[in-house]
């Protein structure tokens, strides 16, 4: 492709060299043209010749064989020697080959007909001989001498056919032979008259090329001559061809007219250049600050560290005054909280975040009861890989959210955990209303802005940090594109889809 890229780009810039190209290939191709044309008609000929004269070695070498196969028959049923029988076979199957090898020339109707007819005559020929054989082993006279005269009979008109076919093919090569010979004459005579051709066109073409190149070349070095004294109202050096004598002439003029404004244009463009630069670099060093400000947006968001130790202090009292079921809740609560206020800049296992999504959908459970069902698939050998903090909860606060608030059947949300190649597979799919693919590539290439994907007053924050946050922070840790997935239709449930790669270290490794 890149070959073909750069012929094509010298083809289009040298328009002389192109010319000079054409004008030799069309004299290379004429005169292999007057070489290669003789030279395939002449082959073709000999080649019809050579095939016929092939067709009459096998015809020949066919009638020596049915001869033989002819003598040893009648020897066999005059004597009934074995050695005859073994002979009879021998040239038999010689005979049913050599017929078999002599291809129909389709080109000649006649000649097809007649091989044709001497084809089946031999087959006729080899049944009538093989019933006189059968006949004369089996002693029956009077059949055998039936078939030996019906064979016999046969044997003649097949050489007589062969002989008609070697006549008709003798005259059919001198026929060619012939036409041969007319067409190398018609040949040399073209060939002659195409060399006188192309010499003529030759010469008149050098002296036009040649006046045609050197009046420009000559009109521009007096005009620099000029140029080099001083003097820059030199006239204009009209040229009407595009090639690359007519492109030098024409920026030759515009260097005589407008040098001076030439290079005031290249400074200009150059200090437009520089402030470009410099407002890109700005732009770099502005959306390093801004990925930065996306890393730690959810750390500034939950630090209650208060009030994680204050649901520690609820979850003693419950237990000490034996309330059970407020003390797990507590104790999940506290769980949660106690994630939510690590440092996001040090990644976990994928067990980590299974175990957080357990603590946050056992709360949900206990406050909505049977309007939420939670399913948890996992493969334990993978949940040691490791992972950025805090990646799976919002997506299931925004599927619980967004995804299964205001349905009035039970919502079910499955999280699956597997491996899958050289990747661990995250998938967390609910039942709920679903969204449009709009949606999804709104969220997915950050089609809208933030302040459109925030959430409304009465919602979690998930839908405003979640999605975006996750897929921006496992863009950044992974450092690549193709990470996060999202399939959903209305009315059919969603599910998001990590695609986590093994190029991290795992704990027990």
């Amino acid at each position: 492709m890149r070959l073909w890229t750069e012929i094509k780009g010298f083809w289009n810039k040298h328009k002389l060299k192109k010319k000079l190209i054409a004008y030799f290939m069309a004299t290379i191709l004429l005169m292999s043209a007057t070489s290669i044309f003789p030279f395939y008609t002449i082959s073709t000929l000999m080649e019809q010749i050579s095939t016929t004269f092939e067709t009459n070695v096998k015809l020949n070498s066919l009638y020596k064989t049915l001869d033989q196969l002819h003598y040893v028959y009648e020897d066999y049923l005059t004597l009934k020697h074995s050695k005859s029988l073994d002979e009879y076979y021998k040239y038999y199957n010689k005979l049913k080959r050599e017929a078999d090898s002599i291809k129909m020339d389709y080109s000649n109707t006649q000649n097809m007909l007649i091989m044709k007819d001497i084809k089946n005559m031999i087959s006729t020929y080899l049944n009538e001989t093989d019933a006189a054989v059968m006949a004369r082993r089996g002693r029956a006279i009077d059949e055998y001498r039936l078939h030996y005269y019906e064979s016999n009979k046969i044997f003649g008109y097949i050489n007589e056919y062969i002989q008609r076919l070697n006549n008709s093919l003798f005259i059919q090569n001198t026929d060619r032979y012939l036409s041969v010979k007319n067409s190398v004459y018609l040949v040399e005579t073209l060939n002659i008259g195409v060399i006188f051709s192309i010499v003529l066109l030759n010469v008149i073409l050098i002296l036009w090329f040649t006046y045609k190149i050197t009046k420009p070349i000559f009109a521009l070095s007096q005009a620099a001559d000029e140029i080099t004294r001083g003097n820059y109202d030199v006239p204009r050096i009209k040229v009407e061809d595009d090639d690359e004598i007519g492109i030098m002439a024409k920026a030759f003029n515009r260097m005589t007219q407008s040098i001076r404004e030439y290079v005031s244009e290249i400074k200009e463009k150059a200090e437009l250049e520089s402030m470009l630069k410099e407002q890109e670099m700005e732009n770099l060093r502005i959306k390093n600050d801004l990925k930065e400000a996306e890393l730690h947006a959810l750390q500034t968001q939950m630090n209650p560290h208060f009030l994680f130790n204050t649901l520690n202090a609820g979850a003693q009292l419950a237990m000490l005054e034996g309330a059970d079921r407020a003390c797990t809740f507590i104790e999940n609560a506290a769980e949660l909280f106690r994630y939510n206020i690590r440092n996001l800049d040090h990644p976990v296992t994928i067990g980590d975040e299974i175990k957080n999504i357990e603590n946050y959908m056992h709360l949900l459970k206990e406050r909505f009861a049977d309007k939420v069902e939670f399913i948890l698939e996992k493969e334990e050998r993978i949940l040691d890989i490791k992972i950025p903090s805090m990646i799976l909860q919002p997506i299931i606060e925004n599927a619980w959210i967004h995804g299964l608030g205001d349905v009035e059947y039970t919502g079910i949300i499955k999280v699956r955990v597997y491996q899958s190649g050289s990747f661990a597979i995250i998938s967390i799919k609910d039942n709920g209303k679903g969204m449009p693919q709009k949606k999804i590539q709104e969220i997915l290439y950050g089609k809208k802005t933030d302040e459109q994907l925030k959430p409304d007053a009465n919602k979690s924050r998930s839908n405003g940090f979640a999605i975006k946050n996750i897929l921006s922070r496992l863009k950044i840790f992974y450092n690549q594109e193709e990470i996060m997935k999202i399939y959903s239709e209305l009315g059919g449930g969603t599910e998001v889809v990590l695609k986590i790669p093994f190029n991290t270290i795992r704990e027990d490794e």
